[in-house]
């Protein structure tokens, strides 16, 4: 592809200086022609997260998102092609999308991913209210999640961390060095498989004789259920009760396999994310469809980890930006719409960068935004760099 002559500046040197010194970009421009460069360059981004125009036939004040179906499915294949080539062989896209366009999108990325690479499709719970004014209350989006290969994401992808009630769990009650634990039941079914030396009898610390109930049998031997004793991983209670293996809290992966049903309460929704923006810009038009941030937040965990990059080519109100500052992950963003890349992709990226700057004195830690006069003419180029002090 022919790239610009407002590009030109933006070269493969450039963007090696990017990746190389860590800095992460938020441009006004064509997210394509940034993405030809980047293939270009041979740097890789760990996760792209985009939110393209619904194509819902409507017009909003800072996007027109009406588009003959064809030319939609034309620029997002274009756009994701390239998005996969720009990806590490772990990586994954991330794709906000409503039933609007969702088939021919689902359609789209199979042909660009690959049907096997095909992760979740996930469901935000946008509203929590109903519209009584629609025959049914539409309240949901999707998130359409593909890795580049599947069996490489699966060995990077992190999971939900622990909940507060998931940890309330773990208790101590013996005092046990090895910290917090909870119990298992030390009997299972006794069904084919099993083997003769799992059906015995066992003392307990009181002197009565226990065994399984009828139809189970214990999970260990008797010989090794006697070195798990010897190692205080088996609880009797008071010393009568039936025996319960002990999960050391340390020991195990506490957190959460995410799954495909993201409500409103736990992740926010559009009317939260629209309060969140209006308190950080009160003057402005609001923009009419940002995504709150603990959804975008969940995400990005999910898929990186600190200092990765994250890559969004359509910026709109910098949501994917002002998160992934905040997690410490390194990121690239464009927005074609000058109107909105001024008035809400960079001022939001400025306003947490400052925010970052204060919170953090103490730390010693700065973020300062440096502006790069490498573009001319409609793209700008915005670099933030972290030095320690």
């Amino acid at each position: 592809m022919k790239i610009s002559d407002e590009m030109k500046a933006l070269n493969i040197h450039e963007v090696n200086k990017i990746f190389e010194g860590e800095l992460s970009l938020a441009m006004h421009g064509n997210g394509q022609e940034l993405l030809s460069v980047l293939k270009e360059s041979n740097n890789k981004v760990k996760m792209a997260l985009i939110d393209p125009p619904y194509n819902r036939r409507t017009k909003f004040h800072h996007y027109n998102d009406s588009m003959c179906r064809d030319k939609w499915v034309d620029t997002l294949e274009t756009h994701c092609r390239l998005l996969r080539d720009c990806l590490h062989e772990d990586g994954s896209l991330w794709m906000h999308i409503d039933d609007a366009e969702m088939i021919r999108a689902r359609i789209t990325l199979d042909r660009i991913f690959g049907e096997k690479n095909f992760v979740a499709s996930i469901v935000w719970q946008k509203s929590l209210s109903r519209d009584n004014r629609t025959l049914i209350s539409a309240t949901h989006e999707y998130i359409l999640v593909y890795a580049k290969d599947k069996a490489l994401w699966k060995q990077t992808r992190n999971k939900l961390p622990p909940t507060e009630e998931q940890l309330s769990r773990y208790k101590n009650k013996d005092n046990d060095p090895r910290g917090p634990w909870t119990s298992g039941d030390l009997t299972a079914k006794a069904g084919p498989g099993r083997r003769a030396s799992q059906f015995y009898d066992l003392q307990l610390p009181s002197g009565r004789i226990v065994r399984p109930a009828t139809g189970t049998a214990w999970r260990y031997t008797k010989d090794r259920l006697d070195e798990m004793i010897a190692d205080n991983r088996i609880y009797f209670g008071s010393g009568d009760s039936m025996p319960r293996l002990k999960r050391f809290l340390c020991e195990v992966d506490a957190g959460l396999v995410p799954n495909t049903w993201w409500s409103g309460e736990e992740v926010g929704t559009a009317d939260s994310a629209k309060k969140h923006l209006k308190s950080i810009f009160p003057e402005l038009t609001p923009f009419e469809t940002p995504k709150p941030e603990e959804l975008v937040k969940r995400a990005i965990r999910i898929a990186t980890n600190e200092n990765d990059y994250v890559i969004d080519i359509y910026g709109g109100s910098g949501t994917t930006a002002a998160v992934a500052e905040k997690l410490n992950r390194r990121w690239l963003t464009t927005e074609k719409e000058e109107r909105t890349f001024y008035e809400f992709t960079l001022p939001r990226i400025k306003y947490v960068t400052n925010n970052r700057s204060i919170e953090s004195q103490s730390s010693r830690r700065f973020v300062t935004l440096c502006e790069h006069a490498l573009i001319k003419k409609l793209v700008k180029l915005y670099a933030l760099t972290r030095s320690n002090f």
